[in-house]
């Protein structure tokens, strides 16, 4: 199970120096503070603490997996891809921050233009689930 899973990344302890995309990675999803703890310090960390550093977003038992992994793919295939995508973009360039503005405009401009959001508009008002194409 979870309950004796344990993280810890040893590059210091080895003398190797983490690949740059790495650490920037980790830096943008824990901070500063527990990236030098986890590369400096080759803290080790228990599931619970990633849970709280952030690092993981769900503890799931091997035996659930499978369902956890089947109602994400379901919630995911649900939403309108336009936005989807549009959204996941300014999110991850928000995160290294460099938000494209432009670009995220023009992600805005298209949904609102889309056939998808006229169905989601649709669908919302019918109280039905959307059936959403992409375009």
């Amino acid at each position: 199970g979870i309950a004796g899973m344990r993280l810890f990344v040893p590059p210091a302890k080895l003398g190797l120096h983490y690949y740059p995309n790495g650490l920037r990675r980790f830096v943008e999803r824990l901070g500063p503070g527990v990236a030098k703890r986890m590369f400096l310090l080759a803290e080790e960390f228990s599931a619970e603490e990633l849970m709280r550093v952030g690092y993981l977003d769900w503890l799931v038992e091997p035996v659930q997996l499978r369902p956890r992994c089947t109602a994400l793919v379901e919630a995911l295939v649900g939403m309108a891809p336009l936005s989807l995508r549009g959204m996941k973009r300014a999110i991850n360039q928000i995160a290294r921050g460099n938000l494209d503005t432009a670009a995220t405009r023009a992600a805005i401009a298209e949904s609102y233009a889309s056939e998808d959001l006229r169905e989601g508009l649709a669908a919302h008002r019918e109280k039905r689930k959307p059936v959403f194409h992409g375009r």
